[in-house]
């Protein structure tokens, strides 16, 4: 299944640009080539070993014809048998659309539910190594259907229904029967400096199941002047794993400075709280301290080093057991980034 799967991404990625010559097509792809020093690194939990791995080996391509467009995206680093409609993971993103104007550009298929600013960032421009402590939080990408609207006066909106999103780490998925899900996020923009928005979504269980509803509020703003970024972000989860009053909240703190067209150093803080009802309170900080060395632009080459530090519940029966799981001991981070 997955090679059949891989075959038809490359095939259909390769094809469709020179096949619909009356169309604007954009074939693209990044590779991630990490390595780590420290526990938890990918199969290196119980040791301070050197691991290399990767974060993403990404193909596809955009297209548009008119006011339709489509997007296929492949992750060929995912090897997971979770499926949305049939969809093996492997597929990121497989979305068809048509724009009727700026107040009302209408997508169907698989991809990202719009709940979290940094979880909808592109992996290829994140600030750090990893996605944060709040992506375990989020709906994920589902199979569904989504109306946006941007530029209305500087503000813009989206508004989807989807299936269950058994993607996301924080729903526990029982069986489809009459669940749904579903998201809506409202923002605001001042030119490029100032971004604020806001978002709720919510994983509904079968009206059979015992499970409840998971649901989750993010709220997130960005500032940039000058050489400087900041960032900021908080996420609550509620009833995390479909269990009653088990809820867990994230915030990060982020500030970034440009030295130069090549050099960016930043810092960004994690804090993680477990709230359950039986009683299991913990929470986990991960401050990441950074640099992001830019080798040719639009981060088309890039290679990032982060040192994180872990703090809070790391220890013995304290650690930190939540779904938003970080780092719990300090860990080196590297990443070589190569794309088109």
């Amino acid at each position: 299944m997955k090679q059949s799967l891989i075959t038809l991404a490359i095939v259909a990625a390769v094809a469709v640009p020179m096949t619909v010559s009356a169309a604007e097509a954009k074939f693209f792809g990044f590779s991630q080539i990490t390595a780590a020093v420290g526990k938890g690194a990918e199969g290196n939990d119980d040791n301070d070993g050197l691991r290399f791995g990767a974060d993403r080996i990404r193909i596809g391509y955009k297209i548009k014809q008119g006011n339709a467009w489509g997007k296929l995206q492949a992750d060929f680093n995912k090897t997971d048998d979770t499926t949305n409609i049939g969809v093996d993971e492997i597929i990121k993103d497989a979305v068809v659309g048509y724009k009727f104007n700026d107040a009302a550009n209408v997508m169907a298929g698989v991809f990202k539910t719009p709940v979290g600013m940094d979880f909808n960032t592109s992996g290829k421009s994140l600030d750090i190594t990893k996605r944060g402590m709040e992506k375990k939080l989020v709906l994920e990408r589902a199979a569904g259907l989504m109306v946006s609207g941007r530029n209305l006066g500087g503000f813009g909106y989206d508004v989807g229904v989807f299936n269950p999103t058994q993607r996301s780490s924080a729903v526990d998925f029982g069986g489809a029967g009459d669940a749904m899900a579903y998201a809506g996020r409202v923002m605001y923009d001042m030119g490029d400096s100032l971004h604020i928005e806001a978002s709720y979504g919510t994983s509904t269980q079968d009206s059979g199941s015992a499970a409840e509803d998971y649901t989750v509020f993010d709220v997130a703003a960005s500032y940039k002047i000058n050489a400087m970024t900041f960032k900021a972000e908080y996420i609550l989860g509620s009833n995390v794993r479909g269990a009653d009053g088990d809820d867990e909240s994230v915030w990060y703190l982020h500030g970034g400075y440009a030295f130069n067209d090549t050099f960016e150093g930043v810092v960004r803080h994690y804090n993680a709280t477990q709230d359950y009802a039986n009683g299991n309170d913990f929470s986990l900080g991960n401050t990441y301290i950074g640099a992001n060395i830019y080798l040719a632009e639009k981060n088309n080459a890039r290679i990032q080093l982060n040192y994180v530090l872990a703090s809070g519940d790391t220890d013995g029966a304290d650690v930190y057991s939540g779904v938003a799981a970080g780092y719990t001991d300090d860990i080196f981070l590297a990443q070589f980034q190569v794309g088109f």
